[in-house]
């Protein structure tokens, strides 16, 4: 048996827009709301980037190239090291 909301919220003298809580409603929600998706394959990422861009959250921060990799920090303790 299906629960009327709708039924509900005259009975009680609710008034105002009713929040759609289902999957579609939360995903038409999620679409709307222009944030990036969460979760998409390789390929969907691709074309997700070539129509909307990178956003700044999914930007690597830049790396000092002056440190270079781990490897060679630890070559440097090492006695005749670079």
């Amino acid at each position: 048996m299906a629960v009327d909301h709708k039924r509900i919220r005259s009975l009680l003298g609710e008034e105002g827009p009713a929040a759609d809580l289902s999957l579609q409603g939360k995903s038409l929600q999620r679409a709307r709301s222009g944030k990036p998706p969460r979760t998409l394959t390789p390929h969907e990422w691709q074309q997700w980037y070539a129509e909307h861009g990178v956003p700044q959250e999914h930007l690597r921060p830049v790396s000092r190239a002056a440190d270079g990799p781990w490897w060679r920090k630890l070559l440097r303790c090492w006695p005749g090291g670079r």
